[in-house]
């Protein structure tokens, strides 16, 4: 099963977000973000169901004054030890929960719903069709994390590695035996927006209600191996899915009853490393670029230097030559005087 996709909007609430907490980036950049189409967000305390903030902004200003400077996504495998404290708030098993950094304190906030007291079966109630609304309505619950949480909440903010990410990605995806027809996406050198431009422009090309069509990361930052890896591991997941449905090869094969399974599992890899990318892109997007290759050209100074080094080792290894090719000669001459001496003497 793909993941759900809360998760690009809780990305774009931490990269942005952060973005406004370390360097007070204006709300009018990206307050009308496009991937927010369609999405309500409210933020309540778990324990007391009070309404903190009725939107991220309010939610973001709060924490601000509060004296957050920074706030992170995690797994939310990481809370399955942790018990919920109130009964009437199902807390959804969603696969990220954000984080707010105080000096001494982590909060979570956890996506959940709170329950009626009057309905008590286990599905959910059916709203009928003609008064359901559009809009996605979710609430994140705040909720105070342990000195033990917090400190494993440490270890998703250590430097990354991007170098050996891509590897590590390249080979556990991309080379599998199920990626044989797959086709990277064209538009992998282009930052990643998380929704297609059709669903939030209108037919003439303008966007709906001045939305601001945005990548999930800010472009302040290149970030360009952050975009890249989001567009292609999405492209292999819709492919993966496709092909689940469809199990045929492009020879037409179908594939077997044991190809089927293994490709159920490699689904289930992909979403499960799909999900600690995130995190990984989430916390450190600022260093997710590529190593810069370096080309030595002759135009620059220490080059020309080599150069003339080279230059000027010539003509020392052609005199060498000159004089060793004399000395043979000298010897040759040396050989036929004694040779000489040799037969006039008798010898």
């Amino acid at each position: 099963m793909a993941l759900d996709q809360i998760w690009k909007q809780q990305l774009s609430l931490v990269t942005y977000g952060n973005e406004y907490l370390s360097h007070d980036l204006s709300f009018n950049r990206w307050l009308q973000h496009s991937i927010f189409y369609q999405h309500y967000f409210q933020f309540r305390d778990l324990h007391s169901q009070h309404l903190l903030a009725q939107h991220f902004q309010i939610w973001l200003e709060g924490l601000k004054k509060q004296g957050v400077y920074r706030i992170s996504l995690h797994l939310s495998t990481l809370l399955s030890d942790e018990q919920n404290p109130n009964a009437n708030v199902e807390l959804l098993p969603f696969t990220h929960f954000i984080v707010s950094h105080e000096k001494n304190k982590k909060t979570a906030w956890i996506l959940g719903k709170e329950l009626a007291e009057w309905y008590l079966n286990e599905n959910d109630f059916e709203i009928p069709a003609s008064q359901q609304a559009t809009l996605h309505e979710e609430t994140f619950w705040r909720f105070d994390l342990s000195d033990k949480l917090s400190k494993k909440i440490e270890t998703d903010l250590k430097e990354s590695d991007w170098d050996e990410i891509q590897t590590f990605i390249e080979n556990e995806l991309f080379r599998s035996k199920y990626t044989h027809d797959f086709i990277e996406p064209q538009n992998r050198d282009l930052p990643y927006y998380g929704i297609d431009a059709k669903l939030v422009h209108k037919p003439d090309g303008s966007p709906l209600q001045d939305m601001q069509y945005l990548a999930l990361i800010p472009t302040d930052y290149s970030a360009d191996v952050a975009h890249e890896l989001l567009h292609r591991t999405q492209a292999l997941s819709d492919f993966i899915d496709q092909l689940r449905q469809h199990p045929y090869r492009e020879s037409g094969e179908m594939l077997t009853p044991e190809d089927q399974i293994n490709l159920r599992n490699f689904s289930q890899k992909m979403d499960d490393l799909n999900a600690k990318l995130i995190v990984k892109i989430a916390n450190h997007y600022k260093s997710a670029q590529r190593a810069p290759v370096e080309i030595a050209s002759p135009l620059d100074p220490h080059v020309q230097t080599t150069l003339q080094s080279k230059k000027s080792s010539a003509p020392h290894h052609h005199q060498t030559h000159k004089v060793s090719s004399s000395g043979v000669i000298k010897l040759i001459i040396l050989t036929i005087i004694i040779c000489a001496c040799a037969y006039y003497f008798g010898l």
